[in-house]
């Protein structure tokens, strides 16, 4: 399959996402709430950061209480977060409720982490995900080989698996990174290219690449999609 740039595709993209007036206002809030808490010292800044995270960007948390409690009980989370520990994701996103449920707030988890580290944790949300199955599935991805039925092979998987797998955090990673290299974004940051791929998604009005590529339609995609 011949190889594709994104590159210019992209820096389309992220200019036109740059003038979404709501979502760069919701941005500027949390940014400037992590550069004047950057750590997990003031239990009330990790608890509004928690609130706005989970409403700017409906991550679907009811028990934010909670979620933010657990957050502070985790034990070097601040260096953690500073070294990039991918293990943190899962930790974040386990979340046992009172009633001995348990939730896993993987999307959440990612956000908070690039929240606070933007270059090291890429986000995972259903628009990501969507992208990363359809161009897995078109052959797009041929480090990964798509299966009808189970198969022991290495990095051969169904549908399902695939889409499972996306929620295992090195995984995710590994993929994300490969993505970027494979379509030429190796310039951008993580957090850049998923400004890029949510936000072509979100501009009206123009169509870019990667929407092509993934064959998703923007009518498809829901304003508000809990993950």
């Amino acid at each position: 399959m011949k190889r594709v740039s994104l590159k210019s595709d992209a820096e389309r993209a992220l200019a036109a996402y740059d003038k979404l007036p709501s979502y760069s206002i919701q941005e500027d809030i949390l940014q400037r709430l992590v550069e004047e808490y950057p750590d997990h010292k003031n239990a009330g800044a990790v608890d509004t950061k928690v609130k706005l995270l989970n409403l700017f960007y409906s991550t679907g948390i009811q028990a934010t209480n909670m979620m933010t409690a657990h957050i502070l009980s985790i034990k070097d989370i601040d260096a953690r977060l500073k070294a990039g520990d991918k293990s943190l994701v899962a930790e974040i996103a386990t979340l046992k409720l009172s009633n001995g449920d348990v939730r896993f707030n993987y999307s959440f988890a990612t956000k908070y982490c690039a929240l606070h580290q933007p270059t090291k944790y890429p986000i995972y949300d259903s628009i990501v995900a969507d992208t990363f199955e359809s161009l897995f599935m078109q052959g797009y991805l041929p480090k990964y080989t798509y299966s009808r039925t189970k198969s022991k092979s290495p990095n051969t998987f169904t549908k399902g698996e695939f889409a499972a797998k996306l929620k295992e955090y090195d995984f995710f990673v590994d993929l994300y990174k490969y993505f970027m290299e494979l379509f030429d974004l190796t310039e951008f940051s993580v957090r850049e290219v998923d400004a890029y791929i949510w936000g072509a998604f979100k501009v009206a009005g123009e169509d870019f690449e990667i929407e092509r590529l993934a064959k998703l339609d923007k009518k498809s995609i829901a304003e508000v999609k809990i993950d």
